[in-house]
């Protein structure tokens, strides 16, 4: 009994049903011959993969294969095509290494030589909350008015000893 009930859980659920559909189709090639014109494609799908799961529960070379028979290359075949689908499906305008996609188009023109259709720049909002440091950076800083003697002093004693020293004169 627990032999059945382990044939369909869901890890082996493709598996079972792979052999039970080409148990159903062989039985209906064998009880009405005229059918195996339209079971037959179906009839070499379903024992390719029953045949596939078998050779999946034999092998020890990986365990992933062994616990998911036929659904496992499902897996195998998402981690090939990965890169693909994550470039073309899932990323973002500003995400990418090195270089974000709406600047590579601008690499690959200098690369090439060729002038460029669009010039550096981004497409964030460079005026809302979290790039105060922009602004920041580009305003000038005042000139220092402290009298010559104190600047002569705090270059005598090195750039910011006055701030770390533990006797101050």
């Amino acid at each position: 009994m627990g032999m059945i009930r382990l044939a369909f859980t869901l890890r082996f659920i493709v598996y079972t049903l792979s052999i039970l559909l080409t148990a159903a189709l062989v039985l209906t090639v064998l009880a009405y011959p005229p059918a195996i014109d339209l079971a037959a494609v179906p009839l070499a799908v379903f024992a390719g993969f029953a045949v596939l799961g078998t050779r999946d529960l034999i092998q020890t070379r990986h365990a992933v294969l062994r616990n998911y028979p036929i659904s496992a290359h499902l897996r195998f075949l998402l981690e090939q095509i990965r890169p693909e689908m994550r470039q073309y499906f899932f990323e973002d305008e500003k995400d990418g290494r090195p270089f974000s996609r709406d600047k590579r188009a601008v690499v690959y023109q200098r690369a090439k030589m060729v002038l460029d259709k669009r010039p550096f720049g981004t497409q964030y909002d460079v005026y809302a909350q979290g790039f105060e440091w922009v602004r920041q950076s580009i305003m000038p800083r005042p000139l220092a008015t402290a009298p010559a003697s104190v600047l002569a002093d705090r270059i005598a004693r090195g750039p910011m000893m006055h701030r770390y020293s533990i006797s101050r004169p």
